[in-house]
């Protein structure tokens, strides 16, 4: 399109532009006037049902680019940050990765509503490899574990019955572990206990229950640590 400078010329490009059933965004890219003084213009020039269409169907493509430029442009925000806060993560120490294990811990005792009992040992249920992955490193490096002294079950939706190799060589490769280590698969009752854990809203691999064998004395011992963690930091200092 030629841009017109003169009053005149616009006037006329404008209404003829629009007779064709551009729109007032495709106006302004050849006449240089105000929005407003082409609406005034333009008001009496009446569009057919088709060119209506037309720019029906415009606007819509129009808002879908920006919207997916909004949402590329949110999308490299969100990587950037994460990039550079990924990279304030430097070497882990052992001291580090003992309070992590820890945290971990102690939540999963909170979860499972067993804070005060350490008769069922050390256990940790996750559908999230990477935390499977970094208590099982907890225990292994902290605890001194070795792969016999651990075990694992698995639970599962009954709808995934089918599914149980795939199921069982997913978390082998997590874990890195034997598939012999994975024969205890539990599948979840229709009725379930409201503290019990909504499986079916789980991922495809269900839940995986890390076990410690004989683990009533490292659970006493990670209780400890615990309590010391609460006696560090009184609860008056925490909920100010």
């Amino acid at each position: 399109m030629v841009v017109h400078n003169n009053q005149n010329g616009n006037k006329s490009t404008a209404k003829a532009l629009r007779r064709r059933g551009f729109s007032f965004s495709e106006i302004l890219r050849s006449v240089l006037v105000p929005k407003s003084t082409l609406s005034y213009w333009l008001k009496g020039i009446k569009l057919s049902d088709n060119q209506l269409l037309r720019l029906k169907r415009k606007r819509k493509e129009a808002a879908k680019k920006a919207s997916q430029k909004k949402s590329a442009s949110i999308a490299e925000s969100i990587r950037i940050i994460q990039e550079a806060a990924g990279n304030d993560i430097k070497k882990i120490s052992d001291r580090e990765l003992w309070l992590m294990g820890i945290a971990l811990y102690w939540r999963e005792r909170y979860i499972q509503k067993n804070v005060n009992d350490l008769r069922k040992g050390v256990r940790f249920t996750s559908s999230d490899p990477y935390l499977i992955k970094l208590f099982l490193k907890w225990l292994q490096g902290i605890g001194g574990l070795k792969d016999e002294e651990i075990s694992f079950d698995i639970f599962l939706k009954k709808s995934q019955k089918r599914s149980v190799e795939k199921v069982i060589d997913y978390w082998s490769q997590v874990t890195n572990s034997p598939k012999k280590y994975f024969s205890q698969i539990y599948f979840q009752k229709t009725a379930r206990k409201k503290n019990q854990r909504n499986i079916t809203k789980k991922v495809n691999f269900g839940l995986l229950r890390i076990r410690v064998r004989a683990s009533s004395m490292l659970a006493r011992q990670i209780s400890g640590w615990i309590n010391g963690i609460v006696k560090y930091y009184r609860w008056s200092d925490l909920i100010r």
